[in-house]
């Protein structure tokens, strides 16, 4: 892919190729939807995170106790993590759909307002980071609730037996024995996340005007539809870079040495 990334050619005649050393790399870094390619990913990550995390916790929470209907609870939340992107991609699409989707006609029957979920420039994002969510919350929530299921029972005894309400004991108790398992979450769900693709290529197709446009689909679409496979391995290579330098972060943060 480095190597590759110095080059100009095409894949139809990929022997045909000219050497430009770091042209593609000046290129990309002053092409605009390249540039935002990589806002919208980052922008995308953030907010899968910061829906999936505090979520899946409390589904976590809510599974490690003792309450009713958990089997079903847990049953609904990790099917779509078992069921394939493509599928789930296409299937929130018909969902979503402005004109015959089901959601909008639920709203129509409301007497609220159609939404143009996929078809706006400020609706498309969300909409996508909610059906992202929806896939990947039963599996972080698999990960903390191995977590909470690993903390001693008798520290929280102890804290009930000190006069600990439930709040005090999730706070005090809970939250800082799961350090680790959070920062794993975190680890887990950036990766999916940086590395989405389903959903542009299948709901948005990258648009409206690129508000979809993440950085794989546009590294897949450089390279086979604009046949600029050189442009799209310069892509890749700083895209790896930047993501090794996150790896690199949450890694050393995952090293560090919890004392309580």
């Amino acid at each position: 892919m480095l190597r590759d990334s110095l080059y100009s050619y095409q894949l139809l005649n990929p022997d045909d190729r000219l050497f430009v050393g770091l042209q593609n790399y000046a290129e990309l870094l002053t092409n605009p939807d390249t540039l935002q390619s990589f806002g919208v990913t980052f922008g995308f990550a953030a907010g899968t995170i910061a829906v999936v995390i505090p979520l899946s916790f409390l589904l976590a929470v809510y599974l490690n106790g003792r309450l009713p209907m958990r089997a079903v609870v847990r049953t609904v939340v990790f099917l779509p993590v078992v069921t394939s992107a493509v599928v789930i991609a296409t299937m929130w699409t018909f969902l979503l759909d402005p004109a015959n989707g089901l959601i909008n006609g639920a709203l129509s029957g409301l007497g609220l307002p159609r939404l143009a979920f996929l078809t706006s420039k400020s609706q498309a994002l969300p909409s996508v980071v909610l059906v992202t969510v929806w896939q990947q919350l039963g599996f972080a929530t698999v990960l903390f609730l191995s977590g909470l299921q690993g903390i001693p029972n008798e520290l929280e005894d102890a804290a009930r037996v000190d006069g600990a309400s439930a709040l005090q004991r999730l706070r005090h108790v809970v939250l800082p024995l799961m350090g680790r398992t959070t920062l794993f979450v975190v680890v887990i769900m950036t990766v999916f996340a940086l590395q989405s693709f389903a959903p542009s290529l299948i709901m948005t197709s990258g648009g409206p005007e690129g508000t979809t446009n993440f950085v794989v689909y546009n590294i897949y679409q450089t390279a086979f539809s604009l046949q600029q496979p050189g442009m799209a391995s310069a892509i890749s290579a700083v895209f790896m870079f930047i993501v090794l330098g996150i790896s690199l972060v949450q890694m050393g943060l995952l090293r560090t040495k919890w004392n309580y």
